[in-house]
């Protein structure tokens, strides 16, 4: 192409403005790349000046079709914006006719931008009329930044659109809406790809309108893990906002909802909360998975009184139960408490013995240290710290007993470190409560098994690359990662012959375990378990019998 006689394209655009031929004009505006700056800025000058209606749809396809022009001129837009907002129904004309996709794209967002709201109805037609996905994303845009509730059916068709990015373009706008029927159309888009699932979640979240907060609770209800956990997370961002809605939930039966809003309520702190958990707990749920995140639950707020009830959860017939409830009085310990639990051992019969041993395994220093002088306590205690502890947990009271002056009482639990015997089995365990972890680490111990134990799933994946466990426990429902997503990442590497993974739940969900099995575990295990399912559990899955 030869070089273009610039004095000749200002003559052309001059001609051709007018004569009001928009469509040369165009053709002309299109070469403004091959002539110099001055050019270019006495050809945007002539546009300038012409008639709204000629003006306006050619700036539109200059900010359009070369932006670096309009990096140059930044002008070209303020011009545009500035003759339109001095005549408005020049842009209804023009939104309601024809014309290039791009020149008609600028205008539809500018439509928007200055919030046109008359254009409104014009842009609907548009969503019914137009097949081009560009014009449509532009429509869609628009309608939200106008924040047009007549839109939110129109655009909700959109969410279900083979286009990726006319679906996301969908969201954001019902998001812009932010009404209660936009929340419920969003709602019911959930379900499909994780990362699209996210953004609608964030989208709602981000609505502080009560239409949000409750379809936020109805996701904890959920078929799919990802959403129940991501929607628990949101909840907790939330904050107080969340609380009414968690206490309601603990007047349901379904079990799953009542520990999610359990674990909800313990993160978010709120002391209003404690009422409705002691009511629950004096209710004595048959399940002791909801027992077991009460406790937990209530461990985690500021009990300033009424901690007393805490001590009932130390004779549950559940592990589980007696080591939540341990933590819990641990994190809350006042005298009351410990005459309480003085009176529970004074038997020393069976169930003193689990609830001294429990003290031990959860290790409730404050609870220890304060009863080691109670004969009650003090031999029993120091018999199962020497036979049947586990070593970190023997090391930890030793430090204790050594620091609080009882040099003679931790001699005798002193041992020279354990080893890792040859023939062990290697047993990594997944679970973001730390409370569980100490009772896998109490159990596995007591199985012969060595563990390695993970609060966080990101940091089981490294290891798995690094050393390879002969077994995997995991958790269902954990935070930025599930057991689902875990276990499809550790499949990447080994498959279900070379790594058993078992999945351990509190859920029923049927779709919970095809999803689990789908993504490559091998059997589930269900919450609370005891010592002998995990050892009837790994000897299905590995052959493994403790010598």
């Amino acid at each position: 192409m030869g070089k273009i006689n610039e004095q000749h394209l200002l003559d052309e655009i001059r001609y051709d403005i007018e004569h009001k031929d928009i469509i040369k004009a165009r053709l002309v505006l299109a070469e403004l790349d091959s002539v110099g700056l001055e050019t270019q800025k006495k050809a945007l000058f002539e546009v300038s000046r012409a008639e709204d209606q000629l003006c306006i749809p050619l700036l539109a396809g200059v900010i359009g079709n070369n932006m670096a022009i309009v990096d140059t001129f930044p002008q070209i837009k303020e011009t545009m914006v500035s003759k339109i907002l001095d005549n408005p129904d020049v842009l209804l004309e023009l939104l309601s006719g024809r014309g290039d996709t791009i020149s008609r794209m600028i205008l539809i967002e500018t439509a928007g931008e200055i919030q046109l709201n008359n254009a409104a109805e014009i842009l609907l037609n548009i969503l019914q009329q137009e097949n081009d996905p560009i014009l449509i994303s532009a429509a869609v845009t628009s309608l939200g930044m106008l924040g047009e509730p007549l839109a939110v059916e129109a655009i909700s068709e959109f969410l279900y659109s083979n286009s990726r990015d006319l679906v996301i373009c969908s969201v954001n706008a019902l998001g812009q809406i932010g009404n209660g029927a936009a929340v419920n159309k969003l709602y019911d888009r959930l379900g499909g790809e994780t990362d699209l699932d996210m953004l609608i979640l964030d989208t709602i979240a981000g609505l502080q309108i009560n239409e949000a907060y409750e379809r936020l609770n109805d996701i904890l209800s959920s078929e799919f893990v990802h959403l129940r956990t991501a929607a628990k997370k949101k909840l907790v961002e939330i904050g107080s906002m969340s609380v009414r809605y968690m206490i309601k939930n603990l007047s349901q039966k379904d079990k799953d909802i009542i520990i999610h809003s359990l674990n909800v309520l313990g993160d978010l702190g709120d002391s209003s909360a404690i009422p409705p958990i002691r009511k629950l707990l004096f209710s004595h749920p048959d399940d002791p998975n909801v027992r077991f995140a009460a406790y937990e639950a209530l461990g985690r707020l500021p009990l300033d009184k009424g901690a007393f009830t805490l001590a009932s959860g130390l004779e549950d017939k559940v592990d589980n139960v007696r080591s939540a409830a341990a933590r819990a009085i641990e994190r809350n310990y006042n005298t009351v408490l410990s005459g309480g639990i003085k009176n529970m051992i004074r038997s020393g019969d069976v169930h003193a013995l689990n609830i001294i041993t429990t003290i031990i395994d959860a290790q409730c220093e404050n609870i220890f240290i304060d009863l080691i002088e109670d004969d009650a306590f003090k031999n029993p205690a120091i018999q199962y710290l020497i036979k049947k502890a586990h070593p970190d947990v023997k090391a930890g009271f030793y430090r204790l007993l050594k620091d609080s002056g009882y040099d003679e009482l931790a001699e005798k639990i002193a041992s020279e470190k354990e080893k890792r015997a040859k023939g062990k089995l290697k047993v990594f365990a997944v679970d973001d409560s730390r409370m569980v972890l100490n009772i896998y680490r109490s159990v596995l111990h007591n199985l012969g098994c060595d563990s390695l134990l993970f609060e966080f799933p990101a940091r089981a994946i490294e290891s798995v690359k690094k050393e390879k466990p002969d077994i995997i426990l995991t958790d269902l429902n954990m935070p930025d990662i599930s057991g689902v997503e875990l276990t499809k990442e550790i499949r990447k590497i080994f498959s279900r012959e070379r790594m058993p993974i078992v999945m351990v739940t509190t859920q029923d969900e049927s779709k919970d375990y095809e999803e689990a099995y789908k993504a490559g575990i091998n059997d589930i295990l269900r919450k609370p378990f005891t010592e002998t399912m995990v050892k009837d559990i790994l000897k299905k899955m590995t052959g493994y019998v403790k010598q």
